[in-house]
């Protein structure tokens, strides 16, 4: 039998160690590994430690580059960001929700507090925007300047408030408050409707309006007859001068010289009217134009 020197063997031992641990330096330090048959890559929590901070970690130049395991929530986490190709997304239950140009169809809810330009934005609901433009879904009313509209349009300062309403029949435009209501071209005041109803009709501090009434004209009637192009309801006045109807001269009121009655039951050899000759109240009347018989 061959006796084994103890202190041979021992340097062998060490020696075929030595070479072992070469090769695996190399085979860990090669630049490109390809590892075939892996079914998977486990993180084992060591003894009854957890499983918490573990993962992939890539150290060199800078800070660690990490995509590891955090608790509080339960959550993968990386410190760099995450790249997909262009035309990838990232999926939920296997339903994309986020891809490089659209937000999948899923997402119903959001926090947006800026957005860019938007094409076909379509709500449900009421709307809110800037605290100043509301829209409520309810009454179907739109306000700017305030969230309780009284039309189904609504423009409000602290004072005043202008509306566009429907009703039966009818559209209606105006001021709700009691403010006068203008309309106007070149910032011009062309017609004001006062908040007693009283309308004036062209700028009063301005240059004249020119009104021009194409159609047939009444005042304090419902309906103007055929062949007439203006009906009143009372006597008319132009010129600085009054002209009414009458059975007879005026017995009381105020009147001017050359204010006229016109008599209203003109018979054979009667009086045509009566032509106020000095001013007073009710003043000096004389008959005209006698009637033939």
């Amino acid at each position: 039998m061959t006796q084994i020197n103890t202190s041979e063997l021992d340097q062998a031992i060490q020696d075929l160690g030595g070479a072992l641990n070469t090769i695996v330096n190399r085979a860990l330090t090669v630049e490109d590994m390809r590892m075939q048959s892996l079914t998977s890559v486990e993180f084992n929590a060591e003894g009854e430690g957890s499983i918490y901070g573990k993962g992939l970690q890539w150290r060199g130049a800078g800070p660690t580059k990490q995509l590891v395991y955090r608790a509080n929530p339960d959550r993968i986490w990386t410190s760099e960001s995450i790249d997909l190709n262009a035309d990838a997304s990232y999926m939920i239950g296997n339903t994309p929700v986020i891809s490089q140009t659209e937000l999948g169809s899923s997402i119903r809810t959001s926090s947006l507090v800026q957005v860019g330009t938007l094409n076909n934005l379509r709500t449900s609901g009421n709307l809110s925007i800037d605290g100043y433009v509301f829209y409520n879904s309810d009454s179907e009313s739109l306000g700017l300047g305030t969230d309780s509209p009284n039309g189904k349009l609504s423009i409000a300062t602290l004072d005043s408030e202008f509306i566009v309403d429907t009703e039966a029949r009818a559209v209606k435009i105006g001021t709700w408050t009691t403010d006068d209501l203008k309309i106007v071209t070149d910032d011009t005041t062309r017609l004001v409707i006062r908040a007693n109803g009283s309308i004036d009709l062209g700028d009063p501090e301005g240059s004249e309006s020119k009104v021009s009434v194409h159609g047939r004209l009444g005042i304090g009637v419902n309906n103007v007859e055929e062949g007439v192009s203006l009906s009143t309801n009372g006597p008319v006045k132009f010129e600085n001068k009054k002209f009414m109807i009458g059975s007879s001269e005026p017995d009381s009121g105020t009147f001017r010289q050359g204010d006229i009655v016109w008599n209203d039951n003109p018979i054979p050899t009667a009086y045509i009217g009566w032509v106020c000759i000095r001013a007073g109240n009710p003043g000096s009347w004389k008959p005209f134009g006698q009637i033939g018989k």
